[in-house]
């Protein structure tokens, strides 16, 4: 694991701050592949969705801390037969040039060593992140 980052349990505290950089990250995400500014799943902007990933019983979700800083979080999913379902990974924009995003994934692939299978949904029009998932041989 890179020692420059952490991975730490969110807290209700939590919620405002990745709600924020969850909300920058999509809208960035969709405004760069389409004409719409501001986009995601349904709660990516208020609060609802990183509060329902959280407390999901059947999710594990973390917040990702780099250099003492809060840049995103993750939730995995395990379904029976070592079924990974990355649920969520989101890091905010303005730490793209460290590639947090496959450092953190390269760190949950270690943690989880028991998947045989990882699954994530992204839409369509994500042509950035289906490349990384592919790459990182995560099925879409």
């Amino acid at each position: 694991m890179n020692n420059k980052i952490l991975y730490q349990k969110i807290y209700t505290d939590d919620y405002k701050e990745l709600t924020k950089i969850m909300t920058s990250a999509f809208n960035e995400d969709t405004s760069m592949h389409t004409d719409i500014k501001e986009d995601g799943p349904k709660g990516y902007n208020d609060g609802s969705l990183i509060k329902w990933l959280n407390e999901n019983a059947d999710f594990e979700s973390y917040k990702v801390i780099y250099d003492g800083n809060i840049v995103g979080a993750y939730t995995v999913g395990i379904k029976p037969n070592n079924e990974y379902n990355l649920e969520m990974l989101f890091i905010d924009p303005n730490y793209r040039e460290q590639h947090l995003g496959t450092i953190v994934w390269n760190d949950i692939e270690q943690k989880y060593v028991d998947a045989k299978i990882w699954t994530v949904e992204t839409p369509d029009y994500s042509i950035r992140n289906h490349k990384f998932y592919r790459k990182n041989s995560i099925k879409i």
